[in-house]
């Protein structure tokens, strides 16, 4: 092996340890707990794991933005 290989394992590290700090000011501008981020840190389904959760949930910072979703009326059946 090259004196020059560097282990992947230690990029993905890298990688992650360079990520979690803006990771950390999302979630907390998100309204959810800063402490999320090191999610990303468990392998292979880390960083899925966080954008997922940042992608699909609502975030509590909005609920307090955007007014309530209007009721629908309940269709009436003959």
């Amino acid at each position: 092996m090259p004196a020059f290989a560097v282990d992947p394992g230690l990029i993905l590290f890298l990688f992650n340890a360079v990520a979690v700090w803006p990771l950390m000011r999302i979630f907390r501008r998100a309204g959810f707990s800063p402490w999320w981020a090191l999610v990303i840190f468990v392998p292979v389904i880390g960083l899925v794991a966080v954008l997922g959760f940042l992608t699909f949930r609502r975030w509590p910072a909005r609920i307090a933005v955007d007014p309530p979703a209007p009721t629908r009326k309940a269709r009436r059946t003959a």
